[in-house]
């Protein structure tokens, strides 16, 4: 699933919990990662958001896998304060994503449709090291 590194916590404040996970971009990896986005937040005791976190983080792996090479990992980054449960897909994609309005018969093409849907907000943001970010958020 995970690259050489197993998921690690990042350094963050007694106020916020923060797991990122490292995995190649290859479809097989989006069902551990759903899976371990169950048990981080069943640990976490927020399980209620379940669904919709494994949802979300389904829509943003997928597309990051889509959209970059195949030699750098993906960054899934998991992190819990005291307002929102937040979701990060960091990679070396150079692409914005943008919300595609698919036509009926076509079998993808909805993902940022969803993500509107489900999540309170989410947003891209490019940083200097040529990796972008893709992030939503969910109330608590």
């Amino acid at each position: 699933m995970t690259s050489t590194k197993s998921p690690g916590t990042d350094a963050c404040d007694a106020q916020e919990r923060r797991i990122s996970m490292f995995v190649f971009p290859e479809p097989h990896q989006v069902r551990p990662v759903r899976r371990a986005v169950k048990e981080i937040l069943s640990h976490w005791e927020m399980a209620h958001l379940t669904d919709d976190a494994e949802l979300l983080t389904t829509e943003l792996l997928t597309n990051a896998i889509r959209h970059t090479d195949s030699e750098h990992p993906i960054r899934v980054t998991i992190a819990l304060d005291q307002r929102w449960l937040s979701i990060g897909i960091r990679d070396r994609s150079t692409s914005a994503p943008r919300v595609h309005r698919a036509i009926t018969c076509e079998e993808g093409g909805r993902g940022l449709l969803l993500v509107e849907s489900v999540a309170r907000s989410w947003a891209c943001r490019f940083h200097r090291d040529g990796t972008k970010t893709v992030s939503c958020r969910l109330s608590l």
